[in-house]
Formats: C-alpha cells, sequence, structure tokens
C-alpha cells in the first residue's frame, strides 16, 4: 500500500470516528488516525485536526486550531486556506491580519472553494484588500453561487436587485434569493419575503411574505421579528 493510500484510508476511518459513522463515534480514535494520515502526507488530515480543535471535539483551542491550519493551508489544501483566511480576517487564533486574510481567501477561492469565493466578493464590494469593485465582486458571488453556497446566491441577488456590478434585474434577484432561501439561510429567506410583500417580481402575496419571514425569524434574523411585529400591528388595525 503506498503511502497517499495509505493516508487516504487512515483520513476517512478518522472521518467515521468522528461523525459515528458505522461506527461508535470516537473523537480521540478520530485525531489518532488523522495524525498518522498527516504523517503520511494528508494534507486533509491536517486540516480536520484544526476542525477539531477549532469547534472543540476535543478541547477548544483556535491558537492551536490555526497552527494545523497554517500547515495544510502551505500544502495547498482550500479549505485550510478558506479557514486559516477567516481567522486571520477576524483575530481569531491569530492577530488580525488583513493582508494574509485576503491573500489566503483568495488562494482557495481560485481552487473553487464556495465560501471563499463568496468572501472575496465581500472584500471587493467594500474595498477591503482590495481596490472597491462591484463587477470583480459580482463575478466572485456568481462563482459562488453557481457552486452552491447560500451566502453567495444571496449577495449575487443583491447585486442583480440594485444593480450593483451587473444590469438591474429583480427577477434574477429573485431567482437567486430563492434558491438561498431554499437552502434555509435567513438573509435569502428575508429578501424573498420582502419581495412578496412588496410585489416586486413576483405577484404579491402576505401570507408567502410571512410564511419567509417566520422561516428566518426561526433562525434569529432581527429584522424578520420586526417585519412580523409590524405585520400583525397593522392586520390588527383592520379588524372591525
Amino acid at each position: 500500500m503506498t503511502e497517499q493510500v495509505e493516508a487516504d484510508v487512515l483520513y476517512e476511518k478518522g472521518l467515521d470516528y468522528l461523525y459515528g459513522d458505522g461506527i461508535d463515534k470516537n473523537p480521540e480514535k478520530a485525531i489518532e488516525c488523522f495524525e498518522e494520515a498527516a504523517s503520511n502526507g494528508s494534507s486533509q488530515a491536517l486540516f480536520e485536526i484544526g476542525e477539531m480543535y477549532w469547534w472543540g471535539d476535543l478541547e477548544r483551542d483556535e491558537e492551536k486550531a490555526v497552527s494545523y491550519f497554517e500547515v495544510a493551508a502551505k500544502k495547498g489544501d482550500r479549505n485550510a486556506q478558506h479557514a486559516l483566511g477567516f481567522a486571520y480576517r477576524y483575530g481569531r487564533g491569530v492577530k488580525a491580519d488583513l493582508s494574509k486574510a485576503t491573500k489566503l481567501l483568495l488562494q482557495a477561492a481560485l481552487q473553487r472553494h464556495p465560501e471563499a469565493q463568496n468572501r472575496v466578493g465581500n472584500a471587493y464590494r467594500l474595498g477591503e484588500g482590495f481596490s472597491q469593485s462591484y463587477t470583480a465582486a459580482f463575478n466572485w458571488y456568481t462563482n459562488s453561487a453557481g457552486y452552491g453556497d447560500s451566502h453567495g446566491q444571496t449577495n449575487l441577488g443583491a447585486c442583480y436587485y440594485k444593480g450593483e456590478g451587473t444590469t438591474k434585474d429583480i427577477h434574477k434577484a429573485n431567482y437567486w434569493w430563492r434558491k438561498s432561501a431554499e437552502q434555509g439561510y435567513r438573509q435569502g429567506q428575508l429578501n424573498l419575503g420582502f419581495s412578496y410583500l412588496l410585489g416586486e417580481g413576483v405577484t404579491k402575496n402576505p401570507r408567502i411574505a410571512k410564511k419567509w419571514f417566520r422561516l428566518a425569524a426561526q433562525k434569529s434574523q432581527p429584522d424578520a421579528f420586526r417585519v412580523l411585529q409590524a405585520i400583525a400591528v397593522t392586520e390588527r388595525k383592520h379588524i372591525p
């Protein structure tokens, strides 16, 4: 058995232990498998160890997580590049560094990491780490949305709604917000709810609007709560 094949087998076994897939869940055995896989060259295993420390599957230690992300990212692992970029962007487990964050997120985005593509889109839209460009933001959101990222889909919808980086098109905005909403992303649900409430690009339908607002509120979207309260007050005023 080659080292790569052995690393892959150990990595998959580690995932089985981590998630309890076909065997009893056992984080201790999971990390043992990942460490052995990493010693055989698996960057994915390094990333998974970092994730375990990041989320506290054994113990929560963001600095230790970052140390594993660093090694995996240098090996070209796109998930590690994204995670490390996030850590540098927000100063989690490491001193915040926008320049490093931008570089790492772009590396992951160029490897077709949907969440990283969305974050690069955000960076271009806000002019953080890049010169502000709505066109570049639109292009990155398009990539992210196409790969199924719900945040990218919502942001792409917003580009079409506002006409930022593209021609304004409410129908395309609703198309992408619906894609996002159906995946359960609360901002997509909120935006689609407003379209039905106001009749923008769809037939006005307060009942459907409330359905999407309620779904967003269940995920603690603050604006959804406020809108539902306002609708309730308006409806009470019309009670004879």
